[in-house]
């Protein structure tokens, strides 16, 4: 099933636009529930998970593989996928981190309050069995060690945020950058030391996928990718404006609504 679209090429560093035509190809398209994260590998992948904290992988084709069940039942904060080998499931409401091998088999349980790590609002998988938190209790940023259970940094937000009030609603790594979603101000953007290196300020409050170079979020009837290491932009005219949220992989785009996602062969744009 073929759809036509407008991509929109967006140079914000010079103010132009310009469009040039592409078409939505539907390969499947999947009846998970009610979902709530919306997440990919490096291996096409596919993972949702449902406000009870359930996880159901697929693989691109739309076939379902393998179902994680939680032995308590939790609302997920984080869903971090995007290393293959390890799988973060972090839940706030819990203060608990779970990391799942890539068939979702159960690898270790970390209860936060175990280890004086405070209260911890939002958690990502690092580089070299690291994990990333933010704790509201003393305004932190930490990076731990979850194997020898060792804090290995941590900064004040007051040296890093420049006394502004934060809101930090999402957090990941990638390529050694720590991107940190907070609430009205965008994205900011972090070495693996955790020095602030820039902003992207115009990012709104939406469900935001990260790859490896792009950020992705759905806005209307429209998918937008933005560079966060160079001053460019990519829109996607959607075939409807019921799609909430958007996951995209080396050659799917998944696209879902409130109980079914859509998987697209990745434009050629893309």
């Amino acid at each position: 099933m073929k759809m036509q679209v407008i991509v929109l090429l967006c140079y914000l560093a010079f103010g132009k636009v310009s469009a040039q035509s592409t078409d939505w190809e539907l390969m499947a398209t999947i009846y998970p529930g009610v979902i709530d994260h919306l997440s990919t590998d490096r291996s096409n992948h596919l993972f949702v998970t449902d406000r009870e904290g359930n996880v159901r992988q697929y693989n691109a084709a739309g076939d379902s593989l393998n179902l994680y069940s939680p032995a308590i039942r939790s609302k997920l904060t984080n869903l971090e996928t995007n290393w293959t080998v390890n799988l973060l499931l972090f839940s706030a409401d819990l203060q608990q981190i779970a990391l799942l091998d890539r068939f979702l088999r159960p690898i270790t349980t970390v209860s936060i309050q175990d280890h004086d790590l405070g209260v911890v609002r939002q958690a990502t998988l690092g580089n070299s069995n690291t994990i990333w938190m933010v704790d509201e209790t003393r305004l932190r940023l930490i990076k731990w060690d979850y194997r020898r259970q060792e804090i290995l940094q941590e900064q004040p937000f007051s040296l890093i945020l420049e006394n502004e009030n934060h809101r930090i609603v999402n957090i990941a790594e990638r390529k050694n950058l720590l991107l940190m979603h907070s609430q009205g101000k965008g994205i900011l953007l972090f070495d693996n030391q955790g020095n602030l290196i820039t902003r992207l300020p115009d990012i709104p409050d939406s469900d935001l996928h990260f790859t490896e170079e792009f950020v992705y979020y759905v806005d209307g009837s429209t998918a937008y990718r933005r560079s966060y290491t160079r001053k460019e932009a990519d829109a996607l005219e959607l075939p409807t404006t019921t799609y909430q949220k958007i996951a995209v992989s080396s050659s799917r785009v998944f696209l879902a609504t409130e109980s079914s996602v859509d998987i697209f062969k990745k434009p050629p744009s893309w």
